[in-house]
C-alpha cells in the first residue's frame, strides 16, 4: 500500500470520528461526511476530519473525480480502456481552467461548474475566494501539501475553508502534492439534499477563505513549500433519493464522469434497510457506473451497526463492500451480465434507505 493508498484509507476511517470542540462550535451531531483525498491519521488529529460548525448538514455523494490520464488519445475509432475496464480518454484543457504547477481546476466537471477556485503559490497559505451565486447548491473543496515535511509533521498543518464567515470544514495537509493533474471537483455540499445552503442567497456576492494552519495553534502556516487550493462548484441537476416516508435523504447528480467520459442516470432504485429486498439492476451490456449505498441519521458509527455493512454482488470478478452510512461510485466494464445487487452483511438496523443508481455511457 503506496502512501496514497493508505492516506485514502486513513481517510474513510476517519469520517467516523467526531470534530474536534475547537472546530465545532456547537453542532457536530447530524452531520453527514464526505471522503476527502486526505485526513489526519491517528489521535486528536484525526478528530479534525471533517467539521460542519453551525451551517447546515455536509452530505457526501457520489461524484467521481474525473482523472485525466496522461496518455495519447488512440487515432483509432476504438476507445482506450484502462485497467478497470472502463474507456479512458485525455481531457484538454477549456476556457476557465484554474492551471498552475501541473494541476488544473477544471471549468466544468460533469454538470458542474467551477464559480470560485485558486491553486495558490508555492509558501502561500491562504487564498480567499469569491462569486455571486446563481444557486445556492455548491460543492465545496480545500486541499493542501507541504513536500519539505514528513507525513505526520504535514498531519500537523491543517487546511480550513470559511465560508460567508462561517467555519465549513478542516482537513489535514499531505506532505505530497497531488498525483495530478486534475484536482477534485468541490467534495462537500453543505445543506440538506437537493435543496441548497440556506448561507447562501442567490445574487448576493459571497466570499470564501481557504488556509493553512498549525493544528495546535490554529496560526498561519509559514514554509516556503506549502501549497493550498480551494474550489466553488455550482452542481448540475439531480436526482432525489428519498426514504420510506417520501423525504429526500440524497441527491445524486444526474451526470456524473469517469476517466474523460460522461455518464448519465439511467434508473435510480431504493429500499429500506430493516428488511425485505434490497436494490437491483440488470446490468448492461455496454460501460456504465453504479452508485450505491446507503444513507440514514446516526448510521455513521453507531454501536448497532457496527458489525453491519452492505455488499455490492454481481461485478465482475470480488465483490464490493462499504459501510453502512457512506456511498460510492463503482465502475461497471462493458462485457458484464447478470444482476448487479446490494447484500447486506452482519445484523440489519432498524432504519436508514439503501439504493443503487445507474448511468450510462453518454455516446
Amino acid at each position: 500500500m503506496n502512501l496514497s493508498d493508505l492516506r485514502d484509507e486513513l481517510s474513510t476511517r476517519a469520517d467516523d470520528l467526531g470534530p474536534t470542540t475547537d472546530l465545532r462550535a456547537g453542532v457536530a451531531h447530524g452531520v453527514r461526511r464526505t471522503k476527502r483525498r486526505r485526513a489526519v491519521a491517528t489521535g486528536s488529529a484525526a478528530t479534525l476530519a471533517v467539521a460542519a460548525l453551525a451551517v447546515g448538514v455536509l452530505t457526501s455523494v457520489g461524484r467521481p473525480t474525473p482523472p485525466a490520464p496522461a496518455t495519447t488519445p488512440s487515432t483509432s475509432a476504438a476507445p482506450i480502456i484502462g485497467s478497470d475496464g472502463m474507456p479512458f480518454r485525455s481531457v484538454p484543457d477549456a476556457p476557465g481552467d484554474v492551471v498552475k504547477d501541473g494541476l488544473r481546476l477544471r471549468a466544468r466537471v460533469a454538470d458542474d461548474t467551477l464559480v470560485a477556485g485558486a491553486i495558490s503559490d508555492r509558501g502561500q497559505a491562504a487564498r480567499d475566494l469569491a462569486w455571486t451565486p446563481t444557486t445556492a447548491r455548491v460543492s465545496l473543496g480545500a486541499d493542501c501539501w507541504i513536500p519539505s515535511r514528513s507525513p505526520e509533521a504535514a498531519m500537523r498543518a491543517v487546511v480550513e475553508l470559511k465560508v460567508a464567515g462561517e467555519y465549513l470544514l478542516a482537513a489535514s495537509c499531505g506532505s505530497q502534492a497531488p498525483d495530478g493533474p486534475d484536482l477534485p471537483a468541490g467534495g462537500g455540499l453543505p445543506g440538506e439534499p437537493g435543496q441548497g445552503w440556506d448561507v447562501l442567497t442567490v445574487g448576493k456576492p459571497t466570499s470564501a477563505t481557504v488556509r493553512v494552519v498549525d493544528r495546535d495553534t490554529h496560526e498561519l502556516v509559514t514554509d516556503p513549500d506549502v501549497q493550498v487550493v480551494g474550489s466553488v462548484y455550482e452542481v448540475g441537476p439531480e436526482t432525489s433519493v428519498r426514504d420510506v416516508a417520501g423525504t429526500p435523504v440524497v441527491a445524486l447528480p444526474d451526470v456524473v464522469e469517469h476517466e474523460g467520459y460522461r455518464y448519465r442516470i439511467a434508473s435510480v432504485t431504493s429500499a429500506a434497510l430493516a428488511s425485505g429486498p434490497l436494490p437491483r439492476v440488470a446490468a448492461p451490456s455496454g460501460p456504465a457506473l453504479v452508485t450505491w449505498g446507503s444513507s440514514g441519521d446516526g448510521l455513521v458509527g453507531a454501536t448497532a451497526t457496527a458489525n453491519s455493512s452492505l455488499r455490492l454482488t454481481g461485478l465482475q470478478g470480488s465483490d464490493q463492500g462499504r459501510g453502512l452510512g457512506s456511498w460510492g461510485t463503482t465502475p461497471v466494464p462493458a462485457g458484464s451480465t447478470g444482476t448487479l445487487a446490494l447484500a447486506a452483511e452482519g445484523s440489519r438496523p432498524d432504519h436508514g434507505t439503501s439504493f443503487l443508481a445507474l448511468y450510462t455511457l453518454i455516446p
